[in-house]
């Protein structure tokens, strides 16, 4: 008499069992329902193989293959995972080059998959056009990760970026993350004109473990930069980007023989820097930065938050904060300004008021001066986060949201 009911319990179970089975598979990384697949036209993996098809099924292995295949309109996603080059780390080699140009409206779309986080190592020099990096997908990331590796000396590293732009235009960078470059930068800009720099985390590149001058005789304080940004035209843009505890600065703008021109620095949270936030230098002409969050940088000098000097002339720095809780590091500097034609206005030497700068939260507080005080000409319609800016933003990277 107790038989039937044991066969319907271990029907049971094992129904229970399948579902379970069944959920499980669901939710791998490879069967992400079709809906949250965006415009993937190829797929990438670090177990694939560049002789594969490119599905998803069947992705290929390194990033240069995309890079060598994919034409205008078309999209290759990374599944999670790291991503080397194909060459050997330490030489010129370990690097993955863009030659290829999408076209206007239908650029070139390198992303990580949906809701996973790809990391991507060696260098990545773009040369080409109409070509979007982004890592805008909701829980994933597209992060380009150093070292580079040092070289014969064993002291000074290569002298490259982790990301290099160079001679290309419109290619934008949106939400990826760049660190740990041992060098230079973990984004140089050279030569470029209609360059879009929008959302990305760009921390902690340079040598951190040397003090003095290298065999070369450069001081990492001077020389390992955030974001190095050299000679530019068109119209370029640096805009809701988090830069923070780079080796030296984690902004310089430095043209040496050529200029910088076309340049619009707005709503970034520049922070903790070894040296000032920021320096806009050689060969600047005509460039704004406005609406920013410049603090608590010259962690390892002596120097004010932000430098305006050489030969920099008819930049607008407009609307910014520049404080530092030392107040001989607040502000900005003009003793090395040879230019003319700069305007500087509303320059505050305030706290911004933080939510913890000691846990790198650089959400603003209740209270903050950052609130609702930026130039409304010139904003981003949303913040880091996705949150909508209102009419009259916050400055910074991250717009304030009222306590629940």
């Amino acid at each position: 008499m107790f038989r039937f009911p044991s066969l319907l319990l271990l029907l049971a179970c094992i129904g229970l069992a399948q579902t379970l089975f069944v959920k499980v598979k669901a939710i791998t990384a490879s069967s992400v329902p079709i809906s949250q697949l965006g415009n993937c036209t190829y797929y990438l993996s670090p177990v694939g193989s560049d002789t594969n098809s490119g599905v998803i099924d069947a992705p290929w292995r390194h990033l240069q293959k995309a890079f060598d295949t994919l034409t205008a309109g078309q999209e290759a996603c990374l599944r999670a995972g790291t991503y080397e080059p194909a060459g050997t780390f330490n030489t010129r080699s370990y690097r993955q080059t863009f030659s290829r140009t999408g076209e206007p409206g239908t650029p070139i779309v390198i992303q990580n998959y949906p809701g996973e986080t790809a990391i991507v190592l060696g260098q990545v020099v773009i040369r080409g056009s109409y070509l979007k990096l982004s890592g805008s997908t909701p829980l994933g990331n597209l992060i380009f990760q150093g070292p580079l590796g040092p070289d014969a000396s064993g002291v000074k590293g290569k002298g490259e970026s982790q990301v290099w732009l160079d001679k290309c235009h419109n290619v934008v960078l949106d939400h990826v993350e760049i660190r740990n470059n041992d060098y230079h930068a973990g984004l140089h800009v050279s030569e470029v004109s209609d360059v879009q720099i929008l959302g990305c985390y760009v921390h902690d590149n340079g040598r951190f473990d040397l003090e003095g001058t290298d065999a070369m005789g450069q001081n990492p304080l001077s020389v390992d930069q955030g974001i190095y940004w050299a000679a530019s035209s068109g119209t370029n843009r640096i805009a809701n980007c988090l830069l923070e505890h780079n080796r030296s600065y984690d902004l310089q703008l430095f043209a040496g023989s050529g200029r910088i021109t076309g340049l619009t620095i707005v709503e970034n949270t520049i922070v903790k820097a070894m040296n000032s936030g920021v320096i806009i230098g050689k060969g600047t002409d005509g460039n704004v930065f406005a609406n920013n969050i410049v603090s608590m940088n010259s962690q390892e000098t002596n120097n004010k938050q932000i430098r305006l000097g050489y030969d920099a002339s008819n930049n607008i720095v407009d609307t910014n904060i520049a404080w530092h809780k030392t107040a001989a590091l607040e502000g900005l500097d003009t003793s090395t300004l040879i230019g003319s034609g700069n305007v500087v206005r509303n320059l505050m030497l305030l706290d911004p008021y933080f939510v913890n700068l000691a846990a790198s939260d650089y959400h603003l507080r209740p209270g903050s001066p950052a609130i609702n005080v930026s130039l409304s000409g010139d904003t981003e319609s949303a913040d880091i986060d996705g949150v909508r800016r209102p009419s009259r933003p916050s400055l910074g990277a991250y717009e304030y949201r009222s306590p629940p």
